[in-house]
Formats: structure tokens, sequence, C-alpha cells
């Protein structure tokens, strides 16, 4: 359902996405936990129409500013493809996904949409030194099957874990496992993003899960409020910026807590645990993917490899350790 929406200049508004979604599928309840907090600035005369998905596993929210709803509502159905397409591509738990289809048939035919993917992840594995491992699956699963049906802690030692090889356009691997959950929903939107602007649609804000991309702002920046791991009622930063992408990981939005630990869902492939680094780690730039991805490999590393990484790519970065302080990467721009 699409919403219309005015605002002046003497109105600004809050948009809060942290907000817990109760869901009941096959008599299951599913809590997502959306961790960012838009405070939207930068309010003028222009209508804005807002849309909310549900893909990849969690709730998006787009808004435009356009004076055009014809092309609003176009545009906002083909982002919507664009999200359900990719979840037929690479739903590690859906068997009819290309991807599980993948991973029990290494001769199944791979589209060229999850080839582009295989292989950023492939590359991802080679500049993080294995730390962005897309050939876990064996390894994520046996920790999400746990999560929902925690009795004893998972038997890890025995679990095999190798780099996905690809040669000349096929996989060479004898055991493939892939999951594409460290990269798939910041591409995705990064796509979006990328569809909006091409389609003369430049003032925007995605929000997929913790994962928001913007476009242009009317102010020259929107204020992006990051959620605190403690309470994630309250903000503890707030990012000001346009054209960019803020993308956090923590280990607060997924777990299940065992025996007075708490067990997520970023697996580190060195230890084959739950990483236990920070609370959480946010990235800002450009590009959502890029973004999404390093997150992840922020998340897997201690603070001081982290801001070392990071000198490689035009990227600012708040990590929120464990001990409750906040750093930030040297020269950040978004204050």
């Amino acid at each position: 359902m699409c919403h219309k929406l005015k605002t002046s200049l003497s109105t600004c508004f809050f948009i809060c996405s942290n907000v817990i979604i109760l869901m009941v599928n096959m008599m299951k309840k599913i809590f997502i936990f959306v961790t960012l907090i838009l405070v939207l600035t930068g309010c003028n005369n222009q209508e804005y129409y807002s849309k909310n998905l549900f893909y990849m596993d969690t709730v998006i929210n787009i808004k435009i500013y356009d004076s055009n709803q014809n092309k609003v509502n176009k545009a906002f159905e083909e982002i919507e493809k664009l999200y359900q397409k990719y979840e037929n591509l690479t739903n590690f738990y859906d068997e009819n996904s290309e991807l599980s289809k993948l991973n029990n048939d290494v001769d199944t035919n791979i589209s060229d949409e999850l080839w582009q993917l295989i292989k950023i992840g492939v590359d991802w594995y080679d500049k993080s030194n294995g730390l962005l491992n897309i050939n876990i699956g064996n390894l994520t699963k046996l920790w999400h099957d746990f999560r929902e049906n925690p009795q004893n802690l998972p038997e890890v030692d025995d679990i095999e874990i190798s780099k996905l090889n690809i040669e000349n356009d096929q996989i060479i691997n004898s055991e493939v496992s892939i999951d594409l959950g460290s990269i798939a929903k910041g591409y995705v939107t990064e796509l979006a993003g990328h569809y909006l602007e091409e389609n003369d649609l430049e003032y925007y804000i995605i929000n997929a899960g913790g994962n928001v991309k913007t476009g242009k702002s009317h102010k020259g920046y929107y204020n992006i409020g990051i959620a605190s791991p403690i309470n994630q009622n309250e903000t503890f930063e707030i990012v000001k910026g346009e054209n960019i992408s803020v993308v956090t990981s923590g280990g607060y939005e997924r777990f299940y807590e065992y025996e007075g630990t708490l067990y997520h869902h970023i697996i580190d492939p060195n230890t084959k645990y739950p990483a236990n680094n920070m609370k959480s780690v946010t990235v800002i730039g450009k590009d959502s993917g890029e973004c999404d991805a390093l997150s992840t490999i922020l998340f897997l590393m201690d603070i001081d490899e982290g801001k070392e990484f990071i000198k490689d790519y035009d990227v600012d970065v708040i990590w929120f350790t464990n001990d409750n302080e906040i750093i930030k990467s040297d020269g950040f721009r978004y204050e």
C-alpha cells in the first residue's frame, strides 16, 4: 500500500524504522528487528510517497519525493519486482530458489544475475583474507537451526569450510553450500537506487532493514539516526549526508541466549562461532553493496585491524564496542 504525504517548510517529521514487527507464519512467531532510525530533515513543499515491502527476511521502506504520482507508482512496482526477483534467486532456505537448487546440484544452470553475486562474493573473500566467505552455508544453517530450536550448542568442529572456486564461469568445488546473506541485500538496494536515479527520481530514501540508501535531499542532507545496540528505542549517533549508504551489522539483531551467552547470526569462519569483537559496526559510503560487505567484514575484525583495512576504501566507520565506547574512523565526515 502506498501512502501519499505532504510536508511544508515549517514541518519536520520523524520516520522511525526501529520497530518490532510481529508476523505469524506457519504458526511460528518471527520477530524482525530493524535497527536504523531515519530522522528526516530537508522538508519542503514537495509531496512524498511511501511504500513498505517485505523481502529478503526484512521490512523494506521506500520513500520518494516527486510530484508525479504515476511515475512514482511505476517505480514502486519495478523496485518490488527487483527485490522479489533476487529473493527468488538467493533465498538460502527456500528449496525452490535458484541458489538452493545450485547448492544441491552443482550442474544447475546459473543465471547471469546469480553469477554476478557469486563472483562478487568470491572477490570479497580474496579482499578480506577469507573473513567474508559465501561458501559457509552449511555452518550458517547449523547456527540458524540452533537459534530456531535451541537444545545443545551446534557441533561445528567437523564442519568443513573452503573457498568457493570458480573457473571459466564454472564452479569447480565438489562441496558447495553458498549463502549470500552477507552481500545480497546491499547489492539489491544499490540496484534499486540506481533505478530511481536513472528514471529522474533523485530524491528518495530506501531503508532495507538496517541498510539505508539515500538520494538527494532538498535541504542538502538527511539526518540518519543509528539505533543503540543496548536500547534500540534510542539512537547513539546521527549521520548527516545525502547520496550515501549507511549499513549497520550487529549481533543484537538475530540471536538466542543460551546458558547466559548470546549467540547471533554473524559467524566467524575461522572460529566457526558467532563473532564477539564488538556490539555493532556502521559503515557509511556511496555504494550500498560495498557498505554491506564491509560492515560484515569489520564486525569479524578487531577495531585496530578494521582501521587498517578500510584505508583502501572511501568509507567512514562507527564502532560500538563491547564496553559501550563509540569509536569513529579518522577524519569522520558525516557529523
